[in-house]
């Protein structure tokens, strides 16, 4: 079924295939238009929309995309459209657009794209925290504090997972998730201001992939220590392009990855489908 798609998005199915996180079975193809689904780590079901290639008719890549979720019985699938800023997939990808609404789909997120560059500034760490890599603590302790970093989270996806599936579940999905990325073990770490848990922050090969607070050190402005051990953590590591994303409501955070001299650079459109 890989042979169908063509390169790289061929080559790219055949890599997430031998890592776990796609399978021939979760690909489909209907004339021109293409899909394929994929899970972020080994073992997880598929949660997202990697490879589609809605080609020109915006009713058959509908129809592939009810074909793929009937198929697998899914019961949620997020899509995203990236785009420079200033375009919208209502115009810009309107075949995509049309198909996503055709098969179900709803626009529910816009979200910010941020970057990092080498040769950029780097932002200065306070000193105020010490950090324990996650991986060296007990793993009741991570999924507490990702709990607790969850209440009263402003993130779209958090929100809604946990009036659908509870905190708990949502923080098992979270650890799974950032224990399985390529990454250091040193990078993914909690921050303490004595021994007190403050945060955490989870770099992965070449991003800010999760960074949050606990409701008890909020306005402290921890948020701008850890952004900072974290892009300090991959910038002294060689990587030259740090990227990073949160929803556009979430302007919190959007101000802590500005101020460490992170640019957006676009935005992500999501879509969601949910039985």
């Amino acid at each position: 079924m890989f042979d169908d798609f063509p390169e790289p998005a061929r080559s790219q199915l055949v890599s997430a295939f031998e890592e776990g996180r796609t399978r021939p079975e979760w690909c489909f193809v209907d004339g021109r238009a293409r899909l394929a689904f994929w899970a972020p780590f080994p073992g997880a079901e598929p949660v997202i929309t990697w490879q589609f290639e809605p080609g020109p008719d915006p009713e058959v890549a509908s129809r592939l995309l009810r074909r793929g979720l009937a198929t697998l019985k899914l019961t949620k699938i997020i899509h995203d459209i990236a785009l420079p800023p200033g375009l919208t997939p209502v115009v810009d990808r309107a075949v995509e657009h049309e198909a996503l609404l055709g098969a179900g789909f709803a626009l529910e997120v816009e979200r910010l794209m941020l970057e990092w560059r080498a040769g950029s500034d780097l932002p200065e760490e306070p000193g105020r925290l010490r950090y324990r890599p996650a991986r060296d603590l007990g793993e009741a302790e991570v999924l507490d504090v990702l709990i607790r970093i969850s209440e009263g989270s402003l993130d779209h996806d958090t929100r809604v997972e946990l009036a659908t599936s509870g905190a708990e579940h949502e923080a098992r999905w979270m650890f799974d998730d950032l224990m399985s990325r390529k990454a250091k073990p040193g990078w993914f770490v909690i921050g303490y201001a004595g021994d007190s848990p403050v945060g955490l922050v989870a770099p992965d090969d070449h991003s800010i992939a999760y960074i949050g607070v606990v409701p008890e050190h909020r306005g402290h402005g921890y948020v701008d220590d850890l952004l900072a051990h974290g892009t300090r953590t991959l910038a002294e590591a060689g990587v030259e392009r740090v990227v990073a994303a949160t929803d556009v409501a979430n302007t919190p955070t959007a101000a802590a990855f500005l101020r460490a001299g992170y640019a957006e650079v676009g935005r992500l459109h999501r879509y969601y489908w949910r039985a």
